[in-house]
Order: structure tokens, then C-alpha cells, then sequence
């Protein structure tokens, strides 16, 4: 069982416990009924106080509030029916009639809301999901939406819409290039929105006493308390400064990609001159950089090597070989 659906337990619980020591104390079952109801209540608007950010959400809060009374009508009904079946056993009964028509509140309330009902105490920027913010440059690099495709990514995804518009910039320029760019981060942006999970959501509102686009995404990050998602140097610097988490795409390719020792082989295309004399230079398929000593000779053939040094840069890893052999 998950935390979410610990608390929601939890919530019923208290409902049914404060019932019955009302009922105890001489109150009615109906008076019992209805003042269990109030004190949790409380509590789950205390819970979401405390621990969420944002409250319920209208929409949430008229369907908790529709199911959870709905199915109260319908198990009284029921419950009156019974009554009349166990005529002979009065505790049973008060049982029934206490605890049946919470059952049937809550059972109600999973059947007509689109969410279950641990996700209704599930905050957009809360306990459990963190917010995160995409800008510019991860949408337009397009590495983050596979990511997210495939689940790795969990809560809320933001799309602020300065970013749509600083995309929507970029595909009317003049420059091919940048038009591309533009372009391929709307795409992005479009497929997104096609997915179901995890949400995406465009969020509207401007921050227009800020004019810098960057300036404007680390303010949102810590108004919503959320991550960045971005490709972005500079911004990462920056938004850290700030004391805002970033998620930087670039640092999870190099998390990702193979670990290679000291001693191992490896097989490269040499395709160019090195920085130091004689050196040659090529590449892994992920792009890794590759030294081959000597690989001056080699420029334009495939070689095995032996990994002598790995280099741990800011841009990624270096790998420097000893060529063995030339392979044909």
C-alpha cells in the first residue's frame, strides 16, 4: 500500500472512529454521522494546508463532495432495507447503519471521479510529484520528450507560455537554422500535449515585470517550487544561484552513457587531426570524444585501442587510447 493510499485509510478511520464515540457519548446515529463528517473533514483541509502548496481544485473538491454524499443517500436507503432483515440483532444494526453508508461514500466517489481517491489529497506541486518546468533549449534539443515518453519523468510537466512564444520567435526567423530550431521545438511541444502521462499543462500566466525569458522561468520555478528541466549552461549556473533544482539533459546523457576503464578496448573511426601533435580524434556512438595517440597516421580507418586516461570535463568525457591495431 503506497502513502497515498495510507492517508486516504487513514481519513476513513478517523471518519468511522469519531462516529462511534459520538454515538457513545448519546448522540443520535444521524447526529454522530454528520459530526464524524465535520471533524474529518477538518483534518483533510488541515492535511492540505500543511502539506500542499495548492488546495483542492474546485473541480476535485464538487466531485469529492457529489460521490462522497451521493453514495450516503444511496447506502440509507439500503441500510433501512436491512433493517428489516435483522429486526432480531439491534447491534448489527447499529453497525449497518453506521459504518455501511461510508463504504458506500467512498465506493461512490472512486466510480465518478476520473481520478482514485488517493490522487484527490495528491497536490500539483506537493508531497509526492514535484512541478517540472521545461524551457527553450530542452524542447528544441527534443532529448527530455523520449524521457517523459517512456515514464522516467513523474508529475506535473510545465510549459510556460513564454517559452511557446519564444519558440514561436524562433520558427519566423529569417535564418534557416534558427526557423528549424523554432520549429522542432513547437513539434515537441505538440506531442507533448498528446500524451497522457504524466500531465501537461501550458501555464498562461505572464510574469510581465520581468523581461528576460530566463529571469521569468527561474522566478516560475520558485513560485510553483518546481524543477527546470534545460540544456542550458548558463541558465543551470544561474538557476542554481537562485536555489533552484535543475534537471540539466546533458548531465543524464553522460549518467547514462557506458562506464569504460582504464585497460578496456576500444574500437574508433579516426576522422581528424588532434590538438596535440600527431594525436587523432574520433567518436563513439554517443558522441563520446575519443584520442587515439599517434591517430594522426590513422585518419580515416577504424582502430582498436587500449583506454590509457578518461577525462572528466564540464562538456562531457574525454577517452584517450594506445592504438593496437588497424582493422580492415
Amino acid at each position: 500500500m503506497n502513502i497515498q493510499r495510507l492517508i486516504g485509510v487513514f481519513f476513513i478511520f478517523l471518519l468511522l472512529v469519531s462516529t462511534l464515540i459520538f454515538r457513545n457519548y448519546g448522540f443520535t446515529s444521524t447526529q454522530s454521522m454528520f459530526i464524524g463528517i465535520l471533524i474529518t473533514a477538518s483534518a483533510v483541509l488541515l492535511y492540505t494546508f500543511v502539506f500542499h502548496q495548492k488546495k483542492f481544485k474546485l473541480r476535485g473538491l464538487v466531485v469529492f463532495c457529489a460521490g462522497f454524499f451521493l453514495g450516503l443517500y444511496l447506502a440509507k436507503g439500503i441500510t433501512i432495507s436491512l433493517y428489516a432483515i435483522f429486526t432480531n440483532f439491534p447491534y448489527l444494526q447499529e453497525i449497518l447503519y453506521l459504518t455501511l453508508p461510508y463504504l458506500f461514500g467512498f465506493a461512490f466517489l472512486e466510480l465518478i471521479g476520473d481520478k482514485p481517491l488517493s490522487e484527490i489529497w495528491k497536490g500539483e506541486s506537493g508531497l509526492y510529484a514535484t512541478v517540472k518546468v521545461l524551457d527553450t533549449s530542452a524542447l528544441i534539443d527534443g532529448r527530455i520528450v523520449e524521457v517523459i515518453k517512456l515514464g522516467f519523468v513523474e508529475g506535473k510537466i510545465v510549459i510556460p507560455r513564454f517559452v511557446l512564444e519564444e519558440l514561436q520567435y524562433l520558427s519566423d526567423s529569417t535564418d534557416p537554422n534558427t526557423r528549424t530550431k523554432g520549429k522542432k521545438g513547437l513539434e515537441q511541444v505538440a506531442y507533448l500535449k498528446g500524451i497522457k502521462k504524466p500531465p501537461v499543462e501550458i501555464y498562461e500566466k505572464d510574469l510581465p515585470r520581468i523581461k528576460e525569458v530566463d529571469a521569468k522561468l527561474v522566478e516560475l520555478c520558485r513560485l510553483l517550487k518546481a524543477k527546470l528541466i534545460t540544456t542550458d549552461y548558463n541558465l543551470n549556473k544561474v538557476a542554481s544561484i537562485k536555489g533552484v533544482e535543475i534537471l540539466n539533459v546533458n548531465d543524464l546523457a553522460n549518467a547514462l552513457k557506458p562506464v569504460v576503464a582504464v585497460g578496456e578496448e576500444l574500437v574508433v573511426f579516426v576522422i581528424k587531426e588532434g590538438k596535440e601533435k600527431e594525436q587523432g580524434v574520433g567518436y563513439l556512438e554517443d558522441g563520446t570524444m575519443v584520442v587515439v595517440d599517434g591517430g594522426k597516421a590513422y585518419i580515416g580507418h577504424k582502430v582498436k585501442g587500449v583506454v590509457n586516461n578518461v577525462l572528466q570535463t564540464s562538456s562531457g568525457k574525454i577517452i584517450f587510447i594506445k592504438p593496437k591495431e588497424v582493422i580492415k
